[in-house]
């Protein structure tokens, strides 16, 4: 954790506004004297799994300059920013990083972990920070396999502290998977292929109740960046219980977008933003109404069967299942032949 509650206290109090260096093109969160701010959010920058390039998706990396003269403040990615954190550093500091002139901050999803690599180059994956009379809460849900325990339900738990010491207008939540969608029975079979624990999360018995607590005195905002390749779109709003949760991410689709978050004295707004120059509506269009009576598949491209003989030969878990196949076969061959030598000699 990279604050204190002390910390953070005095560093609102005294000059209004906290700047979380990015760790990824160490640039600061800033806002001007008006307090007002935005911040650009979507998931899954990685595009989808036959972008085997290195580079992000070529939906984000196309609109690169509109991100830089947005005059958005800052830029959140809700997890599965890399598709090989391994190997695809280097591509991305090169296309992505070096080029992006705001902040940017990733909620950590399946894809950016694979042993310490993430950390070592990234720092924390959890932590949160304090902009205007707002607070920022990027959450790991790959940690615990979902669950929200231990040091991060401590720091959802500070966050409630500060809520209750002092003014706090928004909290805003950011995570990869969404937690909160097996717990609300509208919501049933609307996110079939996105991650998700399989024997549940903690979400309803331990964080729920701390954001009931925590929306008494602050509107808060959950976004999620999980939300399965054949979404009807690529954005879920679902207000529920004066807690708003979106559902955002990209996919190297026609459909992609990325949603503008505008924050002042009266509270926030949202808009969407196409990557693709797509007639959009606005955010409460994508309701769960919406995700019930959409069912969009993308038309599949003959172009690529090439591509997709060569994963499946290239994969080892394709020679994994023929060389177990083909074990069987034979020794399946050997007890025929040995039951019917035995029974011949009878």
């Amino acid at each position: 954790m990279k604050q204190t509650i002390s910390t953070i206290i005095f560093v609102h109090v005294f000059v209004q506004s906290f700047s979380l260096v990015s760790p990824f093109n160490q640039t600061k969160f800033t806002t001007d004297s008006t307090l007002n701010y935005s911040f650009i959010v979507s998931g899954h920058f990685y595009g989808n799994q036959s972008n085997k390039t290195g580079y992000p998706c070529n939906t984000l990396l196309a609109n690169l300059d509109w991100i830089n003269q947005s005059k958005a403040n800052a830029l959140f990615c809700l997890g599965d920013m890399f598709l090989d954190v391994t190997n695809d550093i280097p591509y991305y500091k090169e296309s992505f990083f070096n080029k992006l002139q705001i902040p940017l901050y990733n909620a950590v999803g399946n894809h950016d972990l694979s042993a310490e690599v993430y950390q070592q180059n990234f720092g924390d994956t959890y932590y949160y920070f304090m902009v205007n009379k707002d607070i920022h809460l990027i959450l790991d849900t790959e940690l615990d396999n979902g669950n929200i325990e231990g040091k991060q339900l401590e720091l959802l738990k500070e966050v409630l502290n500060i809520v209750n010491q002092q003014t706090i207008n928004n909290v805003f939540i950011y995570a990869h998977r969404t937690l909160w969608a097996k717990h609300f029975k509208e919501l049933e079979g609307l996110f079939k292929d996105n991650t998700q624990s399989v024997l549940g999360n903690n979400f309803k018995a331990d964080i729920l109740p701390l954001l009931n607590q925590i929306k008494l005195k602050s509107k808060i905002y959950w976004f999620s960046g999980s939300i399965g390749g054949d979404a009807p779109s690529s954005f879920f709003y679902f207000p529920k219980d004066d807690i708003t949760y979106i559902a955002t991410a990209i996919r190297g689709f026609k459909r992609d977008a990325v949603l503008l978050v505008n924050v002042n004295q009266k509270g926030v707004t949202f808009k969407t933003q196409s990557l693709t120059k797509q007639n959009l509506q606005n955010l409460a269009t994508y309701n769960v109404e919406f995700w019930q009576q959409k069912t969009v598949k993308e038309s599949f491209n003959y172009r690529l069967i090439p591509l997709y003989i060569k994963q499946v030969v290239f994969s080892r878990y394709f020679w994994y299942g023929f060389f177990t196949l083909l074990s069987i076969i034979i020794v399946l061959k050997f007890l025929r032949v040995k039951t019917f030598n035995f029974r011949k000699k009878i």
